[in-house]
């Protein structure tokens, strides 16, 4: 059985998160402490999955324990309880994995509960858990990217407000304006502005751009020599392009496949910089491998333990996205681990990655698509149009 702390100075927050959490005792062992020393102390004398805590705390609060909880104990998951309108949350960016109103229906927060336990039992491994949890730069979800979310999710959301967020940080600013400028658009007049950028990107991918540029804006100073930022970023975008367009081809009801199909694309290889700059003598070993025509996935596995789709898959399972995005980063080299066999975004990122890889001429040893898996879905059929699909769209060149 796992063990979830709850943290809150107020006995009747305590009792009431208890109740809520109720239907998931089965499955989980609820324990709850009044006070950061105590939680401190209940993770030190017992394995503990995730800490619930309260924001508002006298002595230490709710951000300061969750930093220690991320120093002491790294593969706990960190969720803070803020209001809504809690400026101090703004602050939680290093240390929470996801923040969550106080006022959160039992839905949210069993959601979220089930969410970290399936996720850890989806990736968790004991060799993932202790090389994760050896990691000193694992990122936690940008404060820019939860200003957009929390404004999109506001019943008055506007164009001009998310303009207005991206326009308070530089470099977002300069990097939206040379997406939206670049041939992926191919516009003819040039963008000068947040707001016209947003309103012809559209409030989806927005949100998907602000968090891919500031995830990787967080590796910008990793000393690692092994690839170019640049060209990785370029990949994913190039990537997220493929698997929307996919999505798209086969005609899916649900517009939110299409985008999660995007956002998995744009976050594929985030694991990819996880491991660089956490294990780079490792990973160096790895790459020798690759040289020696051993596939990725399979070196990364034979040094590390584990590959950078789940560690990619992990870090986004933390910060509570989508399980299609999930399970796409995680299995976007191996999809017939996945349970499904329909279309899904894990098929669409699958296949575009395996064409703009083979298109850009990566290094390495070249990827193909997993047939068996096509087959199992019934999509094998398909592969041909969707290579037609997107020859069209811009290339770039290739390396790492």
């Amino acid at each position: 059985m796992k063990t979830i702390v709850l943290v809150d100075d107020d006995p009747k927050m305590g009792e009431r998160l208890s109740r809520l959490l109720k239907p998931l005792e089965s499955e989980w062992k609820m324990v709850s402490v009044g006070s950061s020393q105590e939680a401190l102390t209940t993770l030190a004398a017992q394995p503990c999955d995730v800490i619930m805590t309260d924001m508002r705390m006298p002595g230490k609060d709710g951000v300061q324990l969750l930093e220690e909880v991320r120093t002491g104990y790294p593969h706990v998951v960190r969720i803070l309880l803020t209001e809504p309108s809690d400026e101090a949350t703004r602050g939680s960016a290093g240390s929470a994995h996801q923040c969550l109103p106080k006022s959160s229906p039992l839905k949210v927060f069993q959601s979220t509960v089930t969410r970290a336990c399936a996720i850890q039992d989806l990736l968790s491994n004991a060799v993932l858990l202790k090389l994760v949890s050896g990691m000193h730069t694992l990122p936690s979800l940008p404060t820019l990217y939860r200003e957009v979310m929390q404004e999109l999710q506001s019943q008055d959301a506007s164009i001009d407000k998310i303009g207005q967020i991206i326009a308070k940080d530089p470099g977002m600013l300069t990097k939206m304006l040379q997406v939206i400028n670049s041939p992926f658009y191919g516009l003819s007049r040039r963008i000068s502005s947040a707001t016209q950028a947003v309103a012809l990107l559209g409030l989806e991918t927005i949100k998907s751009l602000v968090l891919s540029m500031k995830v990787f804006s967080q590796f910008e100073s990793s000393a690692q020599t092994f690839f170019s930022l640049d060209i990785l970023w370029n990949h994913g975008m190039i990537t997220g392009r493929y698997a929307r367009m996919i999505a798209k081809e086969q005609g899916v009801e649900a517009r939110s496949m299409e985008e999660d199909a995007f956002t998995a694309g744009l976050l594929h290889d985030v694991g990819l910089l996880v491991l660089a700059t956490n294990t780079p003598d490792q990973y160096t070993e790895t790459l020798a491998l690759m040289n020696q025509g051993i596939a990725e996935s399979e070196a990364e596995r034979q040094v590390l333990g584990a590959t950078h789709a789940e560690v990619g898959g992990y870090l986004l399972g933390t910060w509570g996205l989508s399980d299609p995005i999930v399970e796409a980063v995680a299995f976007h080299h191996d999809p017939g681990r996945s349970t499904g066999h329909t279309f899904s975004p894990l098929a669409a990122v699958h296949i575009a990655n395996v064409l703009e890889e083979q298109a850009a001429g990566m290094d390495g040893p070249s990827i193909v698509a997993d047939m068996d898996y096509l087959r199992a879905c019934g999509l094998e059929p398909d592969m041909s149009k969707w290579d037609t699909l997107c020859r069209g769209e811009p290339k770039r060149d290739g390396g790492r």
